[in-house]
């Protein structure tokens, strides 16, 4: 065997090389392939989880999206509301002032007659005194029917252009 260049070590090492082949086939092979496998399944369960979760998220989040467009849209109608209201609340204020004011003018409008006439009326009891004072005077002088009817004619004339 030797031509052949094998010698017994050689022969040897390959039996030796052939039992380790046979044991770890028969010890650790089976422990690996099995450790492998549930390496494997652990894996795929994991990406089925996440994918589970991730639609689970996808779900949420779609819910959250409408649940944001829901409450931007009451928002937005609590706003209109709100401002509704309020515009009416300015014209009722604005209408009450005008009623307010027109109420003021009257009122100022009824206080300028009554000062009016009450001045009209001092006017003519100041008046009435003087043709009083005037009669008086004339009583004592002679006066003839002309001259007296010529001076209340003139009298009354200036009574009337007086401003009342």
């Amino acid at each position: 065997m030797e031509a052949l260049g094998i010698n017994a070590t050689v022969f040897a090492q390959m039996i030796n090389f052939i039992l380790l082949l046979i044991f770890l086939r028969l010890v650790v092979w089976k422990p690996l392939i099995n450790l492998i496998d549930q390496r494997q399944k652990h894996i795929e369960n994991s990406v089925t989880a996440a994918e589970e979760e991730r639609k689970k998220a996808e779900e949420l989040r779609a819910s959250y999206m409408a649940d944001m467009q829901r409450a931007k849209e009451e928002a937005q109608k609590i706003i209109a509301e709100a401002t509704k209201s309020g515009e009416a609340q300015a014209q009722e204020i604005i209408t009450a002032a005008k009623k307010e004011a027109e109420r003021i003018k009257e009122n100022a409008a009824a206080d300028i007659q009554r000062e009016k006439e009450k001045a009209v009326a001092e006017l003519r009891e100041q008046v009435a005194s003087l043709a009083v004072l005037v009669a008086g005077k004339v009583v004592s002088k002679s006066i003839t029917d002309d001259i007296q009817h010529s001076m209340v004619q003139e009298f009354i004339k200036e009574a009337g252009d007086l401003p009342c």
